[in-house]
């Protein structure tokens, strides 16, 4: 029997979900469910009011903000890390029976949060992107970000890892940037 999780985070849309690169999106009704191929477990959403549960446990949790982002990744690819439409990034551990809460919040961004990615390699460290024009590296083990980058003069909408140790992103000033060098300790 496969485990389902909702996550009841927000009132509005989700506009981005990402599960380890590989998956395939099916709705059904009113719910949208998202199949990982590779290990059979499920993560969905449900689109309509109140929670539903699809063979076997379930589990929501709140944030109260729409959503713009997630991915998943962190310690044994269990981690959700996303961000919406206040400055806060925020990681849930699913795995913890009856926390609700986000496990942390970083919140050092001034405007909405675009992308946030798991870094491929370290179960540690993720970036985030902003409508404030900056791109940050977080380590979980840290409360500030490792890094800023301000390439932008607008709001960067997007951004991922680039090769092991850069990162691009893409934003409404109509430019794509490459940081590189970046060190993943």
């Amino acid at each position: 029997m496969a485990t389902l999780v909702i996550l009841e985070t927000l009132t509005e849309r989700i506009v981005s979900i990402a599960i380890e690169r590989k998956m395939r999106k099916e709705k059904v009704g009113h719910f949208l469910r998202l199949d990982n191929n590779v290990s059979g477990k499920e993560i969905g959403k449900e689109i309509g009011s109140g929670e539903k549960e699809i063979g076997g446990r379930s589990k929501s949790s709140v944030c109260g903000k729409a959503l713009n982002c997630l991915d998943i990744g962190g310690e044994g690819s269990a981690l959700i890390a996303a961000g919406g439409s206040d400055p806060v990034l925020r990681v849930w551990d699913p795995r913890k029976p009856g926390n609700l809460a986000p496990i942390f919040q970083f919140s050092s961004h001034s405007s909405w949060i675009s992308a946030c990615k798991w870094h491929k390699r370290s179960i540690y460290h993720l970036l985030s992107a902003s409508y404030d024009g900056k791109v940050m590296l977080w380590d979980l083990r840290t409360a500030w970000p490792l890094a800023k980058i301000d390439s932008h003069n607008d709001k960067v909408l997007c951004a991922d890892w680039w090769k092991e140790d850069g990162i691009i992103s893409g934003g409404a000033d109509s430019k794509l940037f490459i940081s590189s060098g970046i060190s993943i300790p």
